[in-house]
């Protein structure tokens, strides 16, 4: 069984690409298999798979800006901002329903 690397390691190895990136040579070419690609998003029509089906949200132009603003202070996504502000919102109301907070 292979050994783990340590965080330290994990950090050395990261500075170093860092600081010495792979040129276009070094890589020289990829092979994909297309079959394993996918072919785009599915459509709308096909039903949600897994654990986390998408949901489409309207927001307003400056709200939406305000998020992205966010998003890269915080080195997120916007879903991933998103996702974060509905769990809290759910989980703080759902503690004062009951009576908690």
């Amino acid at each position: 069984m292979a050994r783990r690397f340590t965080e330290d390691e994990y950090a050395e190895m990261a500075a170093d690409f860092e600081a010495n990136p792979p040129t276009a040579e070094e890589i020289g070419t990829i092979e994909v298999n297309p079959a394993i690609l996918r072919n785009g998003r599915p459509p709308k029509s096909a039903p949600a798979r897994g654990k986390t089906p998408t949901m489409s949200v309207r927001l307003p132009t400056e709200l939406r800006a305000q998020l992205e603003v966010v998003a890269k202070e915080e080195n997120a996504t916007t879903a991933e901002v998103i996702r974060r502000a509905v769990g809290e919102y759910v989980q703080r109301r759902s503690t004062r329903a009951r009576g908690l907070g």
